[in-house]
């Protein structure tokens, strides 16, 4: 019954990628700067990293998870580096509505780089673990199709999440000004930067 086991994984992507964290921020604060597709182009970039996760999981990959827990710190250091330069990109920019240049080029720029921010949180792939294991669904490298099938259905509901908070975000971005915008970016630049100092905080004091 692959429908059901597609249907578990759109449970997973949705509870991954749900938690208000550093990319769901920087989708939000696009889509409010630029437009839904932007916002939604990012948030995909992280959808493609939790369907990596995930099949790392699916297929109980045990080498690579360890090889993860290994190197958890220097990738925390890493991604703690990387969100505290975002913050500072966050907090110098000062968007106007009229002068938006929503292009390809940044959309594809801001995808990489959610995905990289959610590679570098070896965390995910524990997470996935745990939900693997509440829902009994641990041992789906047995069977391939049914590994698939999550796999497919882990993709979709991250996707549908960042569709809807994208959205959601997008319904509100004709009612806000460029000081409402400016706002935004400071709020956002301090929970990024926030984030940043604490994966560096616990791993290197």
């Amino acid at each position: 019954m692959p429908l059901l086991y597609i249907l578990w994984g759109v449970l997973i992507g949705i509870v991954m990628a749900a938690p208000l964290g550093p990319v769901n921020l920087i989708c939000i604060r696009r889509t409010l700067a630029y437009s839904r597709r932007n916002g939604f182009t990012v948030g995909m970039g992280a959808a493609v990293a939790d369907t990596i996760f995930g099949a790392i999981a699916a297929f109980g990959l045990s080498s690579v998870m360890g090889m993860l827990k290994r190197v958890n710190g220097w990738f925390e250091i890493i991604g703690g580096i990387i969100l505290i330069l975002v913050s500072l990109n966050l907090w110098t920019k000062h968007p106007h509505l009229a002068d938006v240049k929503d292009t390809v080029r940044d959309r594809l720029k801001g995808a990489v780089g959610a995905f990289s921010l959610t590679m570098m949180n070896p965390m995910t792939i524990l997470g996935f673990v745990f939900l693997f294991g509440a829902l009994g669904l641990q041992n789906m490298g047995q069977e391939p199709l049914h590994a698939v099938a999550i796999i497919v259905g882990i993709f979709l509901g991250s996707s549908l999440w960042w569709f809807t908070i994208t959205g959601c975000a997008g319904y509100m971005r004709g009612r806000l000004s460029d000081d409402h915008l400016l706002k935004v970016n400071r709020v956002s630049a301090m929970i990024v930067a926030l984030c940043g100092v604490w994966a560096l905080a616990k791993n290197l004091i």
